[in-house]
């Protein structure tokens, strides 16, 4: 089996390493050819007898087609999709026992999970996981199950631009038990004590000797930023542009006011109960979920009311629908405290009356883009609904829409019409599209609203920096209202980012062998701002 490809000069030691160390953590920033290198990794330890029995790939959903894609484009060795019902995946898998089998499979990570008596009775030589960040969680069933399947493969390659997607260090840690567990240790306890440091509630107030994480990081891990010497000829450049900051309107500001003097109270008794340990984001999973009930009770009263306000920074009718789609029988769908917030008509007919300065903004700044012949943009939401509604203001004949709603071949679809029809201009999409979805045919990328997590946020940008695009610059522009949560949430994102720096990049570490910050608390913040 042949690489039938063309390495640019940056991808070259990444091969040799890979195929000498045979356990390797592929940092390269996004839009450096991770897929392309390990291919070519793959196909030379299969010229040289390494890999007899097949790779298995494990992928998000939305990037198994891509990946079989590449394979073929890249090589002359084939791949088999599992995708479909369970009797299909069944039929899918007898494949891979008989003779003329595929030298690749390819299947996603809740896959390992669902399918797993099928997967067990087969024979591997090579495990690829890509956007390993999907294995962060120590307790997911999914992390469980790749992990014990990497035990029984010798050749493991884990692939991610973005290792610390929260700027947690013991989220690289559950990530490297499925690579090289020898190189964190295999004891947690012991890697908490060397590099978190806890308050008196066991929560963690922050983190040291990253310098010396880096540096055994660096070991297994072969890492190329976009800004190196080497690689930054090959991209285009980035423009990074201030976040524009949108006031609201006064009706949307009388609904903000309101729904934060409900959130004030939360946020003293949890003070007051659990302090600084207290982990809002946790309901969202961002750290554990362990706490005790009332904990947990109160971290989902808090971030009710935190999406609330960020649902309204996008659009007033966010809240309408949730408060509609909400049924005591059906607890998952739709918001209970919005729906008993717009009970209270004064507040109903206030969200009635908000304007839309955000999407009136968006729109003024997509027109003006496409008036250029050949420009494209991407613009990245957090809620489905949202993607509906840009569309409709947008124009449906020149926008397709991606979401994780979606199957992986009409996401597929979605991606290769925009790829490929200049008709198509912009490719709205949610946080499904923020990982290895490759857009380089656009040359602008809004943030309409802000992921939760700081690696989702610096995949979302990656989609359009890539060393396949023909642009000269590409322009990120995110969308902020001003006065809200959005703007701490924008701080928060780039302290997390500063800690990922400090691990994988060994940028930013101060003298106490952390990140310095600057982020105050939620309270505070709300207390100074006023819309």
């Amino acid at each position: 089996m042949t690489f039938t490809g063309t390495l640019f000069p940056y991808q070259v030691d990444a091969v040799v390493r890979m195929t000498t160390r045979r356990q390797v953590l592929v940092a390269y920033d996004l839009g450096l050819g991770k897929t392309v290198l390990t291919i070519a990794a793959i196909e030379e330890l299969r010229n040289s007898k390494d890999i007899e029995s097949p790779t298995l790939i494990v992928c998000l959903s939305s990037l198994k087609y891509q990946w079989q894609k590449e394979i073929r484009k890249f090589s002359d060795s084939d791949a088999l999709v599992v995708d479909g019902t369970r009797r299909q995946r069944t039929a899918q898998y007898e494949i891979m026992h008989g003779v003329d089998i595929p030298e690749y499979l390819i299947v996603n990570y809740e896959q390992v999970v669902n399918d797993w008596e099928d997967l067990r009775l087969l024979s591997f030589d090579a495990l690829v996981m890509d956007e390993t960040t999907a294995i962060k969680s120590f307790r997911s069933k999914r992390s469980m199950a790749v992990k014990t399947l990497s035990k029984h493969i010798n050749i493991r390659f884990g692939l991610t631009g973005t290792p610390l997607e929260n700027g947690k260090p013991e989220e690289l840690y559950s990530i490297m038990q499925a690579i090289d567990d020898t190189v964190l240790g295999q004891r947690f306890d012991l890697f908490d004590r060397n590099f978190i440091v806890r308050n008196q509630w066991g929560g963690i107030d922050r983190y040291r000797n990253l310098a010396k994480l880096h540096e055994r990081m660096q070991g297994v891990s072969v890492r190329k930023a976009q800004t190196d010497a080497d690689v930054a000829p090959f991209l285009p450049d980035s423009i990074e542009k201030d976040p524009i900051l949108v006031p609201f309107d006064s009706m949307g500001a009388r609904v903000y006011r309101h729904i934060v003097t409900l959130l004030e109270p939360d946020l003293q008794q949890a003070k007051s109960m659990f302090g600084s340990s207290f982990n809002i984001y946790a309901h969202y999973g961002e750290g554990s979920q362990t706490g005790s009930g009332p904990e947990n009770a109160l971290r989902g009263a808090v971030m009710a009311k935190i999406m609330a306000l960020r649902m309204l920074c996008d659009h007033p009718d966010l809240l309408v629908q949730s408060a509609e789609l909400y049924s005591p029988f059906e607890p998952d769908r739709g918001s209970a405290f919005l729906a008993e917030l717009l009970e209270d008509t004064t507040v109903s007919t206030w969200v009635d009356k908000a304007k839309t300065p955000k999407l009136d903004v968006l729109e003024s700044l997509i027109r003006d883009h496409l008036m250029e012949p050949g420009h494209k943009a991407v613009v990245f939401c957090s809620y489905v609904g949202m993607a509906g509604m840009l569309q409709a203001r947008i124009g449906t004949a020149t926008s397709v829409v991606y979401t994780g709603g979606m199957s992986a071949r009409h996401k597929e679809a979605a991606k290769v019409q925009f790829q490929t029809d200049m008709d198509t201009k912009v490719l709205i999409s949610t946080d499904a599209g923020g990982y290895g979805v490759d857009l380089p045919q656009a040359n602008l990328l809004v943030n309409y609203d802000l992921p939760w997590s700081s690696g989702l946020a610096v995949q979302r940008n990656g989609r359009i920096k890539r060393a396949s695009s023909k642009w000269p610059s590409i322009v990120i522009q995110d969308l902020l209202m001003s006065e809200s949560v959005e703007e701490r949430q924008h701080a928060m994102l780039r302290h997390k980012n500063a800690v990922a720096a400090a691990v994988v990049d060994g940028k930013g570490i101060n003298e106490k062998g952390g990140v310095d910050t600057t982020i105050g608390s939620l309270i505070n913040f709300l207390n100074q701002q006023n819309p």
